[in-house]
């Protein structure tokens, strides 16, 4: 029972599909993790977890076991340096991304790169990202072995070599920073953060679909319109989001945005009701003109997001949809982990008829929290609309196994 409640705070917290490693790992690499967190038994563990932040931290670090090594996979360095010179030539510094950066080989991979071909250091900052602190540090400290190297000899213009230590040179390691963080998380990226380049390598494979559809997300309200991602081998991102297809004459993992259709190609004429498959709890119902009611200053978010809540659900249901988006959004920024605010954004969006925004606000509400009938309910509808039968078959199929015997009808 505590194995399976260990799995489920993975799951809710990282966003991990337990099938992705498999059951059986996963329970042997949580036993592992009670030895080294000094828990007689998984009970033990939960309970520490449970108590403790540095405790869930030291837990997840045992969880992580990254598989990474120095220019990791060479035609998309290759990639790298030439969407750098010709899609990005006049642009500086450039801005990239390494996330998850485990022990940092790729971000230190990315800099000598650049720096190999020409490019100065205080052209181009590398960021590396991470949710173990373990790893960060390790990091940043920059301190390699040989099983990082892969039989691989590498320039000693960009790395000492001392007594089976590899390290980044100092003009290697200066444009390279790192920091803790969760992509799931609301504040994983500051406020105004952009990025040219994204390395996500073999991470998405790790996540259940809410949380990989939410991960996507993330990332690309921090890629530049034209930038870049690269992915691991077994993630076709074309096929996990709509919005990314393959670089012409790139490697097969090289994505950009796909370019809007024509306008005579789309269709505009959305119905503004939307009814969910089976019963919606809510309606949301277009009538009046708009009106911007002030956000309302709370000294508590909580309180201030309940509040708020009701004041846009009375305009939402009265017609007045920029008036209650405006306050759901305001109100997001102070509380972003608040379930119910997305998912009546998410009825809003519907309501105005833009199908994509709302599955983004309904996909976050129900990866927040998991077996939200409601949000379940309009995913179905959504799906079924958007052109995605079998998603629409997955998300009833989940819906009908999270409701209780009383709510079957």
């Amino acid at each position: 029972m505590s194995h399976r409640a260990l799995i489920e705070r993975l799951q809710h917290r990282l966003g991990l599909d337990p099938e992705s490693i498999g059951r059986t790992a996963l329970h042997h690499a949580i036993d592992e993790a009670g030895l080294r967190l000094g828990a007689r038994d998984a009970n033990a563990l939960l309970a520490q977890v449970e108590r403790s932040d540095q405790d869930w931290q030291r837990f997840i670090d045992c969880m992580v076991v990254p598989e990474t090594w120095f220019f990791r996979v060479p035609e998309q360095f290759a990639d790298l340096l030439r969407f750098a010179r010709t899609e990005l030539a006049q642009r500086r510094p450039l801005r990239i991304l390494s996330l998850p950066c485990a022990s940092g080989e790729e971000a230190y991979s990315i800099a000598v790169t650049l720096l190999d071909a020409g490019f100065s250091s205080q052209s181009f900052e590398v960021l590396g990202i991470d949710v173990s602190e373990r790893v960060v540090a390790q990091a940043r400290a920059a301190h390699y072995r040989s099983n990082a190297l892969r039989g691989q000899s590498l320039d000693p213009s960009w790395f000492d070599m001392h007594d089976g230590v590899t390290t980044p040179t100092s003009a290697v390691r200066r444009p390279v920073s790192f920091r803790v963080g969760n992509v799931l998380q609301a504040g994983v990226f500051a406020p105004g953060e952009r990025f040219d380049i994204i390395f996500c390598r073999n991470l998405l494979i790790y996540l259940d679909a809410d949380a990989r559809r939410l991960a996507l997300e993330q990332l690309l309200a921090v890629l530049e319109n034209d930038g870049l991602i690269l992915a691991g081998q077994a993630e076709v991102l074309s096929s996990m989001d709509r919005r990314l297809q393959p670089l012409d004459g790139y490697g097969p993992l090289s994505f950009v945005r796909a370019r809007p259709p024509p306008a005579a190609a789309l269709n505009l004429t959305v119905p503004k009701q939307v009814v969910a498959a089976s019963n919606p709890p809510r309606r949301v119902v277009s009538a009046a003109p708009p009106r911007i009611r002030p956000t309302i200053d709370q000294p508590n978010a909580a309180s201030g997001s309940a509040e708020i809540l009701t004041l846009a659900r009375k305009d939402a249901d009265g017609g007045r949809l920029d008036s209650a988006r405006a306050q759901c959004a305001a109100a997001l920024q102070g509380d972003p982990e608040n379930a119910a605010l997305w998912l009546l954004l998410g009825e809003i969006e519907m309501a105005n008829g833009d199908l994509e925004a709302a599955d983004r606000a309904l996909v976050r509400a129900s990866y927040l929290e998991r077996d939200h009938l409601e949000a379940l309910q309009h995913r179905v509808a959504l799906a079924e609309r958007l052109g995605r039968p079998h998603e629409a078959a997955q998300l009833r199929s989940r819906l009908l196994r999270s409701r209780r015997p009383s709510d079957a009808p």
